[in-house]
């Protein structure tokens, strides 16, 4: 089973290598993971033509999407109404049956250690949300372990300073929350997928045994496709269990 994602499309910045990257795919992938920044500055109606090429390429495939920094807090319910075709998750997860296989998505904006100026002038409480997101996810993915064979994060944000190389080193606490990195060094996710980084050199990491992939656009110049079967699930006993 593969599934396809990419994040910072910030269309219609980069809407035509979107479609240049879905028109080189040489399979169907059985699901599409949006990471977020799908839009520039909250222009909703620039998803529309992401979403057609989606479909008209790749036909009634499911979408599974989360916010990004662009998509502005405060219009999530826009972008629910207007693209019900796409699965919305907003700091909660979503099961999917795909192929053999039963998959838990937790998907979120993510978190930063430090906010930006412009968040801290502008979202009241944007501190504490970052500072206690990572338990809350957490508590989710704990809550998934023991019901599906694969538990995957998806975040906006990243997720470690591990692959952050060819990000000035200074803005690394405005891109990405070592908090999370702590989460899959645990062991709670089996696939960690994340955007945001737009000149990250590194595709995939491994923290611990858990990949981890920045599918940023504007950095990969490509659609990832991450084969889900090559991962086996996190505590080999917990499989054998189950089984």
């Amino acid at each position: 089973m593969k599934i396809a994602a990419t994040a910072d499309i910030h269309s219609p910045k980069y809407l035509a290598l979107f479609i240049r990257s879905l028109r080189k795919l040489k399979e169907k992938p059985s699901l599409f993971i949006l990471a977020g920044d799908l839009v520039y500055k909250n222009r909703i109606e620039m998803l529309k033509p992401v979403v057609d090429a989606i479909h008209r390429m790749l036909g009634n495939i499911t979408i599974i999407s989360v916010f990004g920094n662009e998509e502005f807090r405060d219009h999530e319910e826009e972008y629910v109404k207007k693209y019900p075709e796409i699965t919305w998750l907003n700091d909660n997860y979503t099961v999917v049956q795909a192929d053999d296989l039963k998959i838990g998505f937790i998907g979120t904006r993510g978190a930063l250690d430090k906010p930006t100026t412009w968040q801290l002038k502008n979202i009241p409480g944007i501190k504490r949300y970052y500072d206690t997101l990572p338990d809350k996810i957490a508590e989710i993915a704990s809550t998934l372990k023991n019901r599906v064979d694969r538990v995957v994060l998806v975040s906006h944000y990243g997720v470690t300073y591990r692959n952050l190389k060819g990000e000035p080193r200074h803005v690394w606490p405005h891109l990405a929350s070592t908090k999370f990195e702590r989460l899959i060094e645990k062991g709670l996710f089996d696939i960690v997928i994340h955007g945001h980084a737009h000149n990250g050199l590194i595709e995939k990491i491994t923290i611990g045994e858990t990949p981890v992939y920045n599918v940023s656009l504007p950095a990969r110049k490509k659609i990832v496709m991450i084969d889900i079967d090559q991962y086996t699930p996190q505590g080999l006993e917990r499989w054998i269990f189950r089984r």
